[in-house]
């Protein structure tokens, strides 16, 4: 388990939607990350996202390895021979209920 402490200056909040039902919400936040990817360490700022919007600490959350294939997510967000970022390369996978989509240029939506 990647145990980090959660960045509170790390995330920021662009939307908020209202559903037809006044009790159904969602939000969007968008974490940049590219520190994290750059050293071959995606999965963890991806841990540090979703601990910001969840308001928990990291080592309190479900194993993110128990949603998603870690290893292969952090190989393939790794930078190339030469220091070169990967183009053009993204996906999206559900932790609990939300959305987390993440792209080569180290930033991470999540949406609930």
């Amino acid at each position: 388990m990647v145990k980090l402490p959660a960045d509170e200056s790390m995330g920021i909040e662009i939307e908020n939607r209202r559903g037809e039902n006044p009790a159904e919400t969602s939000s969007t936040y968008v974490f940049e990350i590219e520190s994290e990817m750059t050293n071959g360490h995606t999965c963890a700022g991806i841990v540090r996202a979703l601990a910001n919007v969840m308001d928990e600490r990291p080592n309190e959350m479900r194993p993110l390895h128990a949603f998603v294939n870690c290893d292969a997510i952090d190989a393939l967000f790794r930078t190339r021979r030469y220091g070169e970022s990967r183009d053009n390369v993204s996906m999206t996978f559900h932790y609990d209920v939300y959305e987390v989509t993440i792209d080569a240029s180290g930033k991470v939506v999540v949406k609930e």
